[in-house]
């Protein structure tokens, strides 16, 4: 028994119509010119019908010697010139189905007209065999015709490979927050990678088991739609309007009852294909409309996965309608060119990394700028601007290793303004402020690179003087003193007393130069004030 499918509806009629257009364009790129064998030779068998379909072979173009045509869940047998030349599929009823079969059968010579007989049977016990995609063409511009249908997939395997990778990376290198949203990408794209070999034409060339790759691409087409959906839910988690956990529920269950009916051999998985087409148009939609509405609320994902999400949907709404019903003379997916639109999002997420680092990198630089703002000012004195004494550990180990480096001498300058609680009880501590102030000033102005000023407290302060000589560090004091002396300071006069100790390398320690710089300051005041005094009691005036 023969059935031969007739497309009666007017919107068949105008898919047909498109496609064929579709075709002729994609052909002119690189013109393939197959024999004519029939009109359109499409033809469907239900369970354990068989049929027979000739044509006479011309022998005018001995190139085309190479036949090729695709069977789905169907048994062949190919006669040629009265004899059995080809034979592939159980001629009984199977099982499990044997799946989409491309057969390649090279025709032997021949000199005039010749018969071709080609008996199909279907062998599966629910799904209907169909028969399609008869040329008769040289074994090349059969390759070619096969990498044409491929294009689609040859061209969006390489980017479904790049956006695995980059989401593994993502996946180990980012934080946890989004490991969830990078990990339901990754089984989408590795979903979506398997199926595209699965239902390429080079598949056979990797390994030539059709029922494999039959069931490898019903069981991905079914994972395609959960695996997408768990990434809408994702992004759409922490908005009460979306309610994607139940289009995720339907669609797992929907895959779960299709994998159970077939291991049950009930053939639910392509059975089941008139639930999956409307559940996948009816949560496309639903999803679109909720991802559309985060957008417009400021969610910069939501709106980057609006353009996958559509082309998806539609791509693949459009791909399983002209696959199951047959709608097509030829087989090629465009569902494929959607990975372009998800490799968009898959940017928008990289941009959205790239400006969080760099928020992030600057709220750090500004954390340390402020760290070191405030570090700085506990370093320095608020009032005069000096160092205070936080700092004068560090200096001194700082003149330390100079010393040992560079030579020289190392020199600690005790300085205590004279009779300054005078000022203080005459005029005011705004005027005592004002001349501390003024003489912070005065005393830094005579002061080299390696030489800084510290208040130590009240109206002492000391210096840490990197000097050639000790000689060259007697000077610097009695500049210093004599400069006040004969400064106006805050329009006062006033005087100074100056203590000096000098490093002692071997052995000497800080808190050692401090105590004899302090012992010179006090022999200097006892002295009569306004004079500079070293360790050991010597005056320099």
């Amino acid at each position: 028994m023969m059935r031969r499918i007739k497309f009666r509806e007017p919107l068949a009629e105008k898919i047909k119509r498109c496609c064929l257009l579709l075709l002729l364009l994609w052909s002119s790129l690189s013109p393939v010119h197959a024999a004519a064998l029939a009109d359109d030779w499409q033809y469907q068998l239900e369970s354990g019908e068989d049929c027979r379909l000739s044509t006479m072979l011309q022998a005018d173009c001995p190139e085309r010697d190479t036949l090729m045509f695709m069977t789905t869940n169907q048994a062949v047998r190919i006669w040629f010139k009265g004899e059995l030349l080809y034979e592939r599929g159980s001629f009984a009823p199977v099982r499990f189905d044997e799946g989409a079969v491309l057969h390649v059968v090279k025709l032997p010579e021949f000199q005039g007209p010749e018969p071709l007989l080609v008996e199909l049977y279907g062998n599966s016990q629910h799904n209907p065999g169909f028969f399609n995609m008869f040329f008769l063409d040289s074994e090349l511009e059969q390759i070619k015709r096969l990498y044409y249908f491929d294009i689609p997939v040859i061209l969006a395997l390489p980017v479904a490979f790049i956006i695995l990778v980059i989401m593994a990376v993502y996946q180990y290198f980012y934080f946890h927050g989004v490991k969830r949203l990078y990990g339901f990408i990754s089984l989408f794209m590795l979903a979506f990678f398997g199926w595209l070999i699965s239902v390429s034409y080079f598949k056979y060339i990797l390994l030539d088991n059709p029922a494999f790759w039959w069931y490898c691409a019903g069981i991905l087409a079914y994972l395609l739609p959960v695996s997408s959906y768990l990434i809408l839910a994702e992004l759409l988690r922490n908005k009460p309007y979306a309610h994607m956990k139940w289009i995720v529920r339907a669609a797992l269950l929907l895959f779960l009852a299709a994998m159970t009916g077939e291991l049950a051999g009930f053939h639910t998985m392509n059975g089941l294909m008139a639930l999956y087409y409307p559940l996948m148009g009816i949560g496309g939609l639903a999803a679109m409309v909720w991802v559309l509405k985060a957008a417009r609320q400021g969610d910069y994902l939501c709106r980057a996965v609006l353009l996958p999400t559509c082309m998806f949907t539609v791509f693949g709404v459009f791909d399983g309608l002209t696959g199951h019903f047959h709608l097509l003379p030829w087989r090629t997916f465009i569902t494929p060119l959607a990975v372009y639109g998800f490799a968009f999002f898959v940017i928008e997420i990289m941009r959205g990394q790239l400006r969080q680092r760099q928020m992030l990198e600057r709220r750090t630089a500004g954390l340390e700028q402020k760290a070191a703002l405030a570090r700085r000012r506990s370093d320095i004195d608020a009032l005069t601007g000096c160092f205070n004494r936080n700092r004068l550990k560090s200096l001194l180990a700082a003149g330390i290793a100079r010393v040992q480096l560079s030579g020289g001498v190392l020199a600690l300058l005790m300085l205590d303004i004279d009779h300054f609680k005078q000022v203080n009880d005459t005029y005011g501590h705004k005027t005592g402020d004002a001349v501390l102030m003024a003489f912070s000033k005065v005393v830094q102005s005579e002061l080299g690179q390696y030489s800084h000023c510290i208040r130590w407290g009240g109206e002492e302060f000391m210096v840490v003087v990197n000097a050639t000589d000790r000689d060259e560090v007697l000077a610097l004091a009695e500049k210093i003193r004599r400069r006040i002396g004969q400064t106006e300071i805050a329009g006062k006069w006033i005087t100074c007393s100056i203590g000096i100790a000098v490093w002692q390398e071997a052995g000497d320690r800080p808190e050692a130069l401090f105590k004899r710089a302090d012992t010179a300051l006090y022999q200097a005041k006892n002295s009569g004030r306004n004079r500079v005094c070293l360790t050991d009691g010597e005056s320099v005036n």
